[in-house]
């Protein structure tokens, strides 16, 4: 046996392993419309939505104008 008979099990293993990091990129760029971001804690949840509702104020500020 050779060490190149390894090659195969793998490359298949190495495959899957990249196949399911794009289907969770996928569905979570279908489910929220941009990629999820990584290391992502409280506090950047917080900022996000603190952020999201400031940019709704500001669209709903501008319309009153």
């Amino acid at each position: 046996m050779s060490w190149w008979e390894s090659l195969l099990p793998m490359a298949v293993i190495g495959g899957m392993l990249v196949v399911m990091g794009n289907i969770q990129y996928g569905v979570n760029k279908a489910m929220y419309g941009k990629p999820k971001h990584p290391g992502a804690d409280t506090w950047d949840r917080l900022m996000e939505e603190r952020d999201q509702r400031l940019l709704e104020e500001a669209a709903v500020a501008s319309k009153g104008k």
